[in-house]
């Protein structure tokens, strides 16, 4: 495991930060899994903030974060990495073809290191769109089990977004 902690580390630090953002395992502080990654599309793209003398990036930052990470406790998958498909900050819209393909083999580096049993997408949209058509056919000849969740949002009420994450992680864990 700390072959796999110190591996991504040593990947996430030839980003630029702040522009260019890795994956963080969420809630930070609690012990590092490595069952399932959680996936979304772009790092949010307000400029990370300073608590506490601590940088707070990606996924880490807004009410909506911390009731993904609220999901993730009370689910028990804490500690999963969370990353993005796409690694560059830019103005709120969605990844060019040519961004997906340019970060991807990022992504399927972090794929790579951790080995999760199951990726979760955050987001229907993200993964008909960016995931399903880009990183899923590269996942074929691995035993990873993908599916997805509404995108934790405002746009869609918390508690079908804790139907559908409860519903999701138990189907994963039943199912093999």
């Amino acid at each position: 495991m700390d072959s796999k902690l110190n591996r991504l580390r040593l990947l996430n630090k030839t980003l630029e930060p702040p522009q260019e953002i890795g994956g963080l395992f969420l809630p930070i502080g609690l012990p590092e899994r490595f069952e399932f990654m959680f996936v979304a599309e772009m790092p949010a793209m307000g400029v990370p903030k300073k608590k506490q003398g601590k940088r707070i990036i990606n996924f880490n930052a807004t009410a909506r974060d911390r009731f993904l990470q609220e999901m993730m406790i009370k689910y028990g998958v804490e500690g999963s990495y969370v990353t993005d498909i796409v690694k560059k900050r830019d103005r709120p819209r969605r990844p060019t073809p040519k961004e997906i393909q340019k970060w991807l083999p990022f992504l399927l580096k972090e794929i790579e290191i951790i080995k999760p049993g199951a990726i979760i997408v955050l987001g229907r949209r993200t993964y008909e769109a960016s995931f399903r058509p880009y990183v899923e056919p590269r996942l074929r000849d691995k035993d990873i089990k993908v599916d997805h969740v509404f995108h934790y949002s405002n746009q869609v009420p918390r508690k079908k977004f804790e139907r559908r994450f409860g519903k999701i992680i138990s189907r994963i864990r039943n199912s093999g």
